[in-house]
């Protein structure tokens, strides 16, 4: 209501009266009881010295103008308000509607292997994988986003939001093991489902579910296939990222003088591939840091946000929003009246 007024008053068409008559009169009464209140002055008061009359009347001069402009625009606003005024409200929101997106990031033990390279040094999956995820989040403008992570189990590191600062805080904070080293993919998938269904909107707003892993399922109740079964009943578009090189990749040892170790990494891509064709979504395989980014892109340009509607506008009464504002002010005058203005006997 408080953004509607504000556009009704920047607006002269948007905001009118039903009567402008008994506006008009309205108005022509408070300013003429207006002038002759200001005619007549401030009430002067007998005190013993000249110089004590003038400091008094000095201190009385400000808070008496004060408690004036006060009462007189709230007697307007009263008048305003009798004459029905009536302003504009959007019906349907003005820059469209958004797409409910849930990225699952994997976070399990594999993620440490040390074959990617970040800003011309090497990095782990995981930070590679943060590094990309973080720059789709900021080009998603307008989408509620949320951050699911998983490894032996899935919970919820961010719930959607449009708050997209918040989402890049919780990734920030994701670390590899804080779940377990195993890979839980439909837990990640049957929870993701449960936060976009949960976050309401109509029945036709879309929903994505960007599912970022390097391995594939060794833990968990929920099967990937049953998973994506149930994302398809809800409306969920699964789109999977197999990130990461197969066979022996370099892990780091504790210490800083212990020699690399390998270990034997594969991705399943069969039940990734499984999982996005069920959903209509698409299966994305990257080896490279470069391939990860133009995945990014991709999905970018595949869920590309809806075009900005026109607002569409109905009028609606604001006479309750100006007599709330009259009465604002009339406490405001007595608070003043009874505070700041000593009256003398």
């Amino acid at each position: 209501m408080w953004r509607t007024f504000a556009l009704s008053a920047l607006s002269a068409r948007a905001l009118t009266v039903e009567a402008p008559l008994v506006l008009w009169l309205g108005l022509a009464a408070v300013a003429a009881f207006a002038l002759l209140v200001a005619l007549r002055g401030p009430r002067r008061v007998r005190v013993p010295s000249a110089g004590g009359a003038r400091g008094s009347l000095g201190a009385l001069d400000l808070p008496w103008v004060a408690s004036l402009a006060l009462r007189f625009g709230a007697l307007a606003l009263v008048a305003l308000t009798a004459a029905r005024p009536v302003g504009l409200v959007a019906e349907n929101p003005a820059n469209g509607s958004g797409v409910d997106l849930v990225i699952a990031l994997d976070a399990s033990g594999s993620m440490l292997a040390l074959d990617a390279e970040l800003d011309g040094r090497q990095v782990t999956r995981l930070d590679l994988a943060k590094r990309v995820v973080a720059d789709f989040v900021r080009a998603r403008s307008g989408d509620r986003i949320g951050l699911v992570v998983f490894g032996e189990h899935a919970f919820t590191q961010c719930p959607l939001t449009v708050d997209h600062r918040l989402v890049l805080e919780s990734l920030e904070r994701v670390d590899v093991g804080v779940v377990g080293d195993a890979t839980a993919l439909g837990e990640a998938i049957g929870l993701a489902t449960r936060r976009l269904r949960s976050a309401g909107g109509p029945d036709d707003s879309r929903r994505i579910l960007v599912l970022v892993t390097d391995g594939r399922n060794n833990s968990g109740k929920l099967a990937p296939k049953t998973a994506a079964d149930l994302a398809q009943l809800a409306g969920v578009r699964i789109h999977s990222v197999g990130i990461g090189t197969e066979g022996l990749v370099p892990f780091a040892q504790p210490g800083a003088e212990a020699p690399m170790r390998f270990e034997r990494v594969d991705l399943d891509r069969e039940t990734l591939q499984q999982v996005s064709d069920a959903t209509g979504g698409r299966f994305f395989r990257t080896r490279r840091p470069e391939d990860l980014r133009a995945v990014a892109d991709a999905i970018d340009r595949l869920e590309a946000r809806p075009r900005a509607l026109d607002p569409r506008f109905r009028h609606a009464s604001l006479a309750p929003l100006t007599l709330a504002l009259a009465l604002a002010l009339l406490v405001g005058e007595a608070a003043l009246a009874h505070g700041l203005v000593r009256r003398l006997p």
